[in-house]
């Protein structure tokens, strides 16, 4: 009987299992990227939709590659639809950055009412541009207390949609013979605010920073349990 004991490595088998728990480890690895970013979403999601009337909260979207399966480097990410400049983009800044928005030059800035008509190509409808489109010369009121206006005369307003239109001399003669004959009017085009404060509602980054500990978490609840059976 021969002293000591015999130790025997079945290669194959341990290259097996060594290999099973690594792609278990980085197919958990995967599957904690991509339930955080998920949830992250969501957090956010809720955030906007308890800050911000409105449907501003369906913005937040995320993706993670590899959805599952074994990966290296899982990588997620979590934005804004649109342009990050972009319409969607302002109006979350608006809600979650302090600040506020004063004209270029100190001036007031000139919200269009629904009067104005359509803005068109250009995003943000000027007074120059009204004035450019329709021929017609804007007047300066000033209200005591009150934000004051820039109004337009000689015109009406459409009785559909609210938006003004000057009242030519064929518009005139035809509504003459009318129950209620067609008459010249103030019609408010543009309200001049000095400067929009912004709301600073709620903050993203503590949200994304509590993402820290979660994928901790979550990658930890991914591996319970791994076996090498």
């Amino acid at each position: 009987m021969a002293d000591g004991a015999d130790l025997i490595i079945d290669g194959k088998a341990f290259d097996t299992a060594s290999d099973k728990l690594i792609r278990a480890y980085l197919s958990a690895g995967t599957k904690a990227v991509s339930t955080t970013a998920k949830k992250l979403e969501r957090r956010l999601e809720s955030a906007t939709q308890a800050a911000v009337p409105g449907k501003l909260w369906r913005a937040w979207q995320s993706s993670a590659f590899p959805r599952s399966g074994p990966a290296r480097n899982p990588t997620a990410t979590v934005w804004l639809k649109g342009r990050a400049d972009g319409r969607t983009g302002g109006a979350v800044s608006f809600w979650t950055q302090p600040g506020a928005i004063r004209g270029k030059r100190g001036q007031y800035l000139a919200v269009p009412l629904p009067s104005a008509g359509s803005r068109g190509r250009s995003r943000d409808l000027t007074p120059g541009e009204w004035e450019r489109r329709t021929g017609q010369k804007l007047r300066f009121v000033y209200r005591a207390g009150n934000y004051s206006l820039l109004v337009a005369t000689g015109g009406t307003t459409n009785a559909r949609t609210g938006t003004f239109r000057p009242l030519t001399s064929g518009r005139q003669r035809a509504g003459r013979g009318g129950a209620n004959p067609l008459q010249t009017s103030v019609v408010p085009i543009f309200v001049l605010i000095p400067v929009v404060r912004f709301r600073n509602a709620f903050a993203i980054e503590p949200i994304v920073n509590a993402s820290d500990g979660a994928l901790a978490q979550e990658f930890f609840e991914a591996i319970r349990g791994i076996s090498l059976r």
